[in-house]
């Protein structure tokens, strides 16, 4: 009997990554809920030859979670994967209502509705290592000196702590997860490495926020998936874990990277602007703990990473749009 898995956030880079990785393992019953419709360049299983096991639906949870709640009530599934957030971290400034609203407030009914609920074994819960702000030591899993710096940030924590009163109270069965930067082929353009490799295509100039010295751990789509399936198979209830390698790349290492795999002179790329308000230079997740007891650690190197990032947009290259290179939400503009 395959294990019904309902994805959240489903069109969603992370989303759509975890549902081509869990089609090809053919020991699940898919399903997913979406809020706007996207081109296929961004969804990777549109491309999967399994992707009819795959069963979407429609939903703004804003407008109504009543029908949310009777998604759930037909599927019944036992695990529920949550990725269904607005992410963007400095737009986050000057829409933090809708950030609370969208990351908070429009799943509150759902977690009320789970909690008294018996077909549930396990919601996995994707949050952020931004949590935290930035910090020059590991932060293991057990850590609570959490000092958000972001509206974004400060959502996500919201949300978890209520996540967790539940779990306390209700046995509600949460698994909460953090992940270094996850990329991969489907990443919307507007984000780091698909836009340098996008302006370079174009022979476009990137925009570098301050001086590029702010640095991060990144994870190939592959291997942040393989983390999600390890969660479903042997993650325990009211744990977190923390998904992290042990390399941390600067933006300008990033630059260079590309650069040197497009044979790019990288003065020709980058143009140099102010720093994002409220921006962190260095998450440190200390994962030994969840490389232990899911048996998991990252495969991909950067450079085979990207190579393979490269590869789908050479594939692709005449389906993305140079309009993409900007972020853009309907709801960010109420």
């Amino acid at each position: 009997m395959k294990k019904k898995i309902l994805i959240l956030g489903s069109s969603s880079f992370s989303g759509a990554s975890t549902v081509n990785y869990l089609l090809n393992k053919n020991s699940y019953q898919i399903f997913g809920t979406y809020r706007k419709k996207k081109r296929n360049c961004y969804l990777p299983y549109k491309y999967n030859k399994k992707k009819k096991n795959f069963r979407q639906y429609k939903i703004d949870f804003l407008k109504n979670s009543n029908n949310l709640i009777n998604i759930i009530k037909k599927v019944r599934p036992e695990v529920i994967i949550d990725f269904a957030s607005i992410c963007m971290v400095n737009e986050s400034w000057k829409n933090s209502g809708t950030y609370f609203q969208i990351n908070v407030l429009s799943k509150t009914k759902m977690i009320e509705f789970l909690s008294n609920s018996k077909f549930l074994k396990k919601y996995i819960y994707i949050s952020t290592p931004e949590i935290f702000g930035s910090s020059k030591k590991y932060i293991d899993e057990k850590s609570s000196l959490f000092s958000p710096q972001t509206p974004y940030a400060t959502s996500k924590l919201s949300f978890e702590n209520l996540l967790k009163n539940y779990e306390k109270n209700f046995g509600f069965p949460l698994i909460i997860s953090r992940f270094s930067n996850f990329y991969g082929p489907g990443q919307p353009l507007y984000r780091l490495i698909p836009k340098l490799i996008n302006c370079v295509d174009y022979k476009k100039k990137f925009t570098l926020q301050g001086n590029g010295l702010s640095k991060r751990n990144f994870i190939f789509s592959n291997d942040f998936s393989s983390g999600i399936e390890k969660m479903i198979l042997k993650g325990k209830i009211g744990k977190t874990y923390h998904f992290s390698g042990k390399k941390f790349y600067s933006v300008n290492d990033i630059i260079r990277n590309v650069c040197d795999l497009k044979s790019y002179d990288k003065k020709k790329l980058v143009k140099k602007i102010k720093s994002r308000v409220g921006q962190d230079f260095i998450y440190k997740l200390g994962s030994n703990m969840t490389m232990r007891e899911l048996n998991w650690k990252p495969v991909y190197t950067l450079k085979k990473g990207l190579q393979e990032i490269m590869f789908y947009h050479k594939k692709y290259l005449n389906i993305f749009s140079k309009k993409d290179l900007l972020y853009q939400d309907k709801q960010l503009k109420k």
